[in-house]
């Protein structure tokens, strides 16, 4: 494989990144305020005009961001393995990365609520915002104790539960 490719690969790559943010963004509706979302938003928006297969516009993001790791896949393993079995790596990989994502959002949400309850940086709200919005669905059946707030540590446990369980499904099918 020449340098060319190899280059290639990293910018789908890079833009597989771009889309599952964006995909997590759209997921969790996020303020669309916010300075980094914004520009996630007006980069993707020439790209929504062209790719938009389904109504629903976070499937759109979704199937874009696995189409960017299949091609990267296929440029870096492409002659190493049936198309078919790439599709199943990048769709299990991309999942796998929007967990990790969440996992990261939801430590440092715990971390800036200790350290800096209240601040004006765009990049903290967002990690703010995306660990308050990851954790409500459990908040919702798991209040807190005496003003401790147990539903993060549940969504880490199972955030690693279930990337255990895809990383288990990756190895059998490579």
């Amino acid at each position: 494989m020449n340098s060319n490719m190899q280059i290639l690969g990293l910018i789908l790559s890079i833009l597989n990144y771009a889309l599952v943010f964006l995909f997590i963004f759209n997921l969790l509706k996020v303020n669309y305020y916010n300075q980094i979302v914004s520009i996630f938003v007006k980069a993707y928006s020439p790209i929504a005009k062209i790719f938009s297969p389904l109504p629903i516009q976070a499937l759109n993001i979704l199937i874009l961001a696995i189409v960017f790791k299949l091609s990267s896949l296929v440029i870096y393993f492409g002659d190493q393995y049936v198309i078919t079995t790439l599709l199943g790596v990048a769709v299990i990989q991309t999942i796998m990365i929007i967990l990790r994502i969440i996992f990261f959002a939801v430590i440092g949400g715990v971390i800036l609520s200790w350290v800096s309850p209240s601040n004006s940086n765009a990049f903290l709200e967002l990690i703010e915002e995306i660990s308050y919005k990851s954790l409500m669905p459990i908040r919702n059946y798991i209040p807190s104790a005496g003003g401790l707030d147990f539903s993060p540590l549940f969504v880490l446990i199972l955030i690693n539960l279930i990337e255990s369980f895809l990383s288990d499904m990756l190895r059998s099918i490579v």
